[in-house]
Formats: C-alpha cells, sequence, structure tokens
C-alpha cells in the first residue's frame, strides 16, 4: 500500500514537473487532477481556502483593477496592490507640469491625501456558474453565426438582469468557453471609489521603458498603490468624502521569506485573451493580419506623439499614458510574430491537423472549409483591422467623435460636456491634427482594395492632389471639435451634425460597415476544437483567456543561461553603463538611494544578502494578468506578475514550457521602496507581514 502511494506521488511530481506550468484554471471548478498536482508541487492551501461560498478565501481578496488589470488587496482597509502601469492612466491624470506624479512618483501622507479618480473602479468575484444547457437550448442548428450571435446575447443579457442588484452594486456577465461550445456566468460586486495612495517614480516603476518590455532580465519595479472605499455600512458607493476604507472579507499576507529556484508559485488575476487551439489558418491569420497591421499602424503613429512628447514636459505627461498603451501590443506584435516562425508553431498546428484527420478523415471537409473561409475573407479582414487601428485608435477627436457616433450618447443632462472634458483634457490640437493626416495616408497606403477607400479620397485626390496634411489643415480649421471652448456652447452631439469633422467620421464608418459580414471562421474554429477535445478526451483542457478569474501555477526557475532573479545592483549598472538611454534613467534622488543600499534589514534576502529585484515563474499569464497577485504555497503574496519574456511572445497562441516564463517584481522590493524610499511606513503598518 505504502509502495502504491510513493508511486502515486512519484507519477504526480513527474507529471508537474513536466507540464505544471501551462493552464488557466478556472477556480471554482479544479478537477481532482490539478488539486493533487498542486499539493504534489507544495500548496498547503485547501481547496475552500482558495475559493469558497460560505466563508472568506483568497478568491475575496483578488480584484479585476478598471476592467484592463487585476490586483489583490493586502489590508484590512481595503489597500490595493497592482501595477504601476496598471495605474498609469489615473497617475498621469493627477499629474502637471508642477505636480509631475509621474516623474516624481506619489505619496498620500495621511489618508485625507489619497486622490480619487473618476471611472476607475474593481470587482470582486462572487461565484461562477455553468449556463451552458440555458443558453444553447435556445440555439437551433439552421442558425448561420449572426443569428446564432444574436439569440445567444439575449437569452445572456436576460440572465445577466435576473442576477443584478443595483442597491448592492452586484452585475453579473455571462461569457463563452471554448470558442461558445460552453457559457459561464460570473457575479461580482463593484466597488467605484478607488483612490490612488502611493506610486513610485517612473524611473523605478517604469524602468527599461520600451528597451526592455517583454525582455528579461528586468528591475522594474512596477507596482502602484490604491485603496478601495465603501460608505459607512461597507456597502459600495459612488465618491463622496464621507466614505471610509472598505474592510474586505479576506486580504492577503504578504511573505518576507522569498523564494528560491524551485519554489512553488500561483497567480490569481483576469487573463485577458488567448488562442492556443487556434487552427493553423487562423494562426497565419493573426501573423498577417492582426500582427502586421499593429506593428506597422503604430509605428506611424507613436513616431509623431514621441516627438511631440520630447518637444515639452506638458505633452510627455499628456501622451504618456496613450503612448506605453501603444506601444506595449506593437512590441508584443513584433516579438510575437517572430517567436511564432522560430518555433515552427504552423507547422506543429498542421501536424495536429493531420493526426485530427487520420482520427476521422471527414474532418479534412472542415479543413477545407477552414482554409477557404480565411483566404476569401483576407481582404475584408484585413481592411477591418487597417480601419481599427488608424481610426477607431488614431486621432483622439476621431476616436471620440466615431465612438460617440456608433455607440451613442447619454441623455442625461450634461453628458456630453463631461465627455468632452474628460477627453480633451489630454488632446493637443496640432499633435492631433499631425497624427490625423498621418493615418489618413498611411490608410490609403495599405488598404487592399478602393472598395473600402472612404468618398473623403475622392475629394483629397481630385481638389487637393493627394495632399493630407492640406486637407487635414481645412478641416481642423473649420471644425468646432478643434476648440473645445466652441463645444461649451452644445449640449449633445447631434447639434454639431454640419460639421466637417462629423462628415468625415460618417463617411469612415460606412466603409467599416462594409467590412461586416457573416464571417463562418468562428464556427468552424469552434467545431475545430470540439473534435480536438473530443479525439484527446482522456486530457484535461483548460479554457483559453477570457478576461474570466483564473489561477495558473508553476515554479520559480531561470530559463537557458539565465538566473530566477536580477540583484539589486543591475539596476544601477543599465544606468551608469548606458547613460545614453532614456529608459534607463535614474533621476537624482533614486540613483542616491540605490547607491547607499539602505533596503531595510527585513527586505533583504537571507540567502543572497541583497535586495532581490525581479524574479521568473514558469507561471502562465497573459495580458490582463498585470497586477495578479503571485503567491507562496501557504497562500502568501510574494510579487506581483507584470510581463513575459521575449523569447515565448508565441505563448498566446502556443505555450512553450521550454520558454515561457512569467516575469514578477519582488514583494520585497515594492516594501523597499514604499518605506525606505517614499517614506510609507504607515502603508507598511497595514500590511500584515510574515
Amino acid at each position: 500500500m505504502k509502495k502504491k502511494i510513493l508511486l502515486t506521488v512519484v507519477a504526480l511530481l513527474s507529471l508537474a514537473t513536466a507540464r505544471a506550468d501551462e493552464g488557466m484554471w478556472m477556480i471554482t471548478n479544479l478537477s481532482a487532477r490539478t488539486d493533487s498536482i498542486l499539493h504534489a508541487m507544495g500548496l498547503e492551501l485547501t481547496h475552500d481556502q482558495i475559493f469558497s461560498t460560505t466563508h472568506p478565501s483568497l478568491n475575496n481578496a483578488i480584484v479585476q483593477f478598471g476592467g484592463f488589470c487585476s490586483g489583490v488587496v493586502v489590508s484590512q482597509d481595503g489597500l490595493v496592490f497592482t501595477n504601476h502601469h496598471c495605474g498609469y492612466g489615473s497617475i498621469q491624470d493627477h499629474s502637471s507640469t508642477e505636480h509631475d506624479y509621474l516623474r516624481d512618483g506619489f505619496f498620500a501622507k495621511k489618508q485625507k491625501d489619497e486622490l480619487p479618480n473618476e471611472g476607475l473602479y474593481v470587482d470582486f468575484h462572487i461565484n461562477t456558474y455553468e449556463v451552458t444547457s440555458h443558453i444553447l437550448a435556445f440555439v437551433t442548428p439552421d442558425m448561420d453565426e449572426a443569428r446564432r450571435a444574436q439569440t445567444i446575447d439575449s437569452v445572456a443579457t436576460s440572465l445577466q438582469d435576473a442576477v443584478a442588484d443595483s442597491v448592492r452594486s452586484i452585475h453579473a456577465v455571462v461569457t463563452p468557453y471554448y470558442k461558445g461550445s460552453k457559457y459561464y456566468l460570473s457575479v461580482y460586486q463593484r466597488f467605484n471609489d478607488v483612490r490612488l495612495v502611493f506610486a513610485p517614480p517612473q524611473c523605478l516603476g517604469k524602468h527599461g521603458g520600451d528597451t526592455d518590455n517583454w525582455m528579461w532580465p528586468r528591475q522594474t519595479c512596477d507596482f502602484s498603490v490604491f485603496r478601495i472605499y465603501a460608505d459607512k455600512q461597507n456597502r459600495p458607493a459612488e465618491y463622496s468624502k464621507d466614505n471610509r476604507p472598505y474592510r474586505p472579507q479576506q486580504y492577503a499576507h504578504v511573505s518576507l521569506q522569498g523564494y528560491q529556484p524551485g519554489s512553488f508559485c500561483m497567480t490569481f488575476g483576469y487573463p485577458g485573451s488567448t488562442d492556443r487551439y487556434l487552427s493553423s489558418f487562423g494562426v497565419e491569420n493573426t501573423m498577417r493580419t492582426t500582427n502586421d497591421l499593429r506593428i506597422q499602424v503604430r509605428g506611424v503613429k507613436q513616431e509623431i506623439m514621441k516627438e511631440a512628447m520630447n518637444s515639452s514636459d506638458k505633452l510627455r505627461i499628456m501622451y504618456s499614458s496613450k503612448y506605453a498603451q501603444s506601444s506595449n501590443y506593437w512590441k508584443f506584435s513584433i516579438g510575437q510574430n517572430k517567436a511564432l516562425e522560430e518555433l515552427g508553431v504552423i507547422g506543429e498546428k498542421q501536424a495536429v491537423e493531420r493526426e485530427l484527420v487520420g482520427w476521422k478523415p471527414e474532418l479534412q471537409t472542415l479543413l477545407d472549409s477552414l482554409q477557404h473561409t480565411y483566404q476569401a475573407n483576407r481582404d475584408r479582414n484585413y481592411a477591418q483591422t487597417l480601419w481599427e487601428e488608424s481610426f477607431w485608435s488614431g486621432s483622439d477627436i476621431l476616436q471620440f467623435i466615431i465612438r460617440h457616433m456608433m455607440r451613442g450618447t447619454s441623455d442625461e443632462p450634461g453628458a456630453f460636456q463631461r465627455d468632452v472634458d474628460k477627453a480633451y483634457k489630454d488632446i493637443d490640437i496640432d499633435t492631433d491634427r499631425r497624427i490625423f493626416a498621418a493615418m489618413l495616408r498611411n490608410y490609403c497606403e495599405h488598404v487592399p482594395s478602393p472598395d473600402y477607400l472612404p468618398e473623403s479620397y475622392v475629394a483629397i485626390d481630385s481638389l487637393l492632389a493627394g495632399n493630407y496634411e492640406l486637407f487635414a489643415d481645412r478641416i481642423y480649421s473649420s471644425s468646432a471639435f478643434t476648440s473645445p471652448d466652441q463645444l461649451k456652447s452644445h449640449d449633445t452631439m447631434e447639434e454639431l451634425s454640419s460639421d466637417p469633422m462629423i462628415a468625415v467620421a460618417m463617411d469612415l464608418i460606412t466603409v467599416l460597415y462594409k467590412t461586416f459580414g457573416n464571417d463562418k471562421a468562428d464556427e468552424l474554429e469552434r467545431q475545430l476544437g470540439d473534435a480536438l477535445r473530443e479525439m484527446n478526451r482522456d486530457k484535461e483542457y483548460y479554457p483559453d483567456a477570457n478576461f474570466t478569474l483564473r489561477m495558473s501555477y508553476g515554479q520559480v526557475q531561470g530559463y537557458n543561461d539565465y538566473t530566477c532573479f536580477t540583484p539589486s545592483q543591475s539596476i544601477i549598472d543599465k544606468y551608469e553603463q548606458t547613460p545614453r538611454n532614456p529608459d534607463y534613467e535614474l533621476t537624482a534622488p533614486v540613483y542616491q538611494w540605490l547607491k547607499k543600499g539602505k533596503w531595510g534589514k527585513r527586505y533583504v534576502d537571507t540567502t543572497s544578502n541583497d535586495l532581490q529585484l525581479c524574479f521568473l515563474t514558469t507561471n502562465d499569464i497573459t495580458g490582463g494578468n498585470s497586477g495578479s497577485g503571485m503567491f507562496d504555497g501557504r497562500g502568501r503574496l510574494i510579487g506581483l506578475a507584470f510581463d513575459g519574456n521575449w523569447e515565448a511572445m508565441s505563448g498566446d497562441i502556443k505555450f512553450d514550457t521550454r520558454l515561457q516564463r512569467t516575469i514578477g517584481v519582488d514583494i520585497r522590493y515594492v516594501l523597499s521602496v514604499i518605506e525606505q524610499y517614499g517614506g510609507g511606513k504607515r502603508l507598511i503598518k497595514e500590511l500584515t507581514l510574515e
């Protein structure tokens, strides 16, 4: 009997070592197999301590941050740790040339000094329920993909509405899994009063900038601190000076013990999107349509923004967040294409497809249909992506108009003016005009067919001899949208229907509708995924990321010749050895602090006798996981996930166990910056340090 148990444990450990790092698992229904692997690797928590509906669990300490990131609650007074780049927009909103919190950092010395952030919220996950049978009961075989989507959306909305409770700020979201083969309803509670508490100087919080983005080794202290506020009854509430710090059901304790190579690590957060089960034709489409265009178009826009940012501190602050958001996935797309090619992912997908046909020959028809569908829709898909990158994400003024026209505006009095005030705070008219002209020109140069050219281009060619800059000058000199003062005399956008910028926007939207169609690729990809899971019934397939709460597990581990952590001296070396690279520049106060090496004794690792900065694990994360807590086997916080490594940028499509790494900032580095550099002892006192 003992021998049998020993063999079982050895088998589980072997399995864990081989594949333990791949997978984004739903914590509401962890399988016995996954649970066994977790405990074999070093997890000491029971499943009920991770997720429970009857008593506080780690689940209650994890937040979806702002609808785009993750975070973890770390104190009984609602303190939240997330990444610096997740809080970047809020930090920028409060920054000015007089108070440059991006450059210098921010610390609210007293709670009354913590800064509110309009529109920023956190969601707590309550529970998740499978609703597949209810949703698909209304779907019939004769429905095309468009009608199927409409039907599912209608049923999902009714389910969401049935759960919603505005008094308690409860809302629900029905999300497709396995490309729509399954559906789950997740229930959340939202808190809308979230205030900025601490941000490190940008030279720490964004250290390495574009140079180091998606790279290892890293020294980035990528964190920021916020606090959740609630009303006097501890319920969600809109911002009020009378609100009090929220007292959560559960908060994470913080470990000062650190980690060693091979230490167990798990992450909890909201990974945004992966497509691991995509066909070979879908992978090629992603590379040649989405990625190629994102690289090309954003490169043009970012060059203009960078030039403006370098011209003045005012414009640097104004465009910092926009530039960071654009450049992040610009560089990701470059890395993903490179990795997909070098790792031969299309060839691997083709081998799986041949295996499927060998198992069930009739699947060849499905694969032929997939190939034909992608080929037939290439120009349309290309034009749609080009349009989105050029205009939906191009000129800020044009974005503002198009989004209002397509989404509609609120009838609430003053809503239009509030939108104007918020949008125009970060728009420089001359920079925007240059981007507008550049995007028009670039779209024309890359559009795959004249069918997708707006009518405005006829006038530009015939009347202005293709001079896009002159066209932009004329539009911007005569449009009310280039003058916020002129817009103040209008209550709605409908009052501006004769504005020349509206005419351009309508022309562009008309072209966008031409790119829509009944694309069967999603349906066929779903059928292919179903066939793959049927062929391998004994294999456990985790669902692709879809910005729902997931757990991943792995170990602290380097790769190739890289060690698993970066020492304190490495950030000083980068600055001193590459003084001309602004991404490695350190402000004088930060440089002096680093040189003194006064980290705080309890934050120094006892093995290396050093302040360890960032570290590597084999966990499986993607965009949206930014700010995810990284926990040891006892559920204690050891770091915050913030990036992945360049060599494995194929990971959203093909996870490579040998290369895939998560980059996290060591929580002891975070605490040292808060206390020893920032003087934030009052925050440290809130934490439970172990």
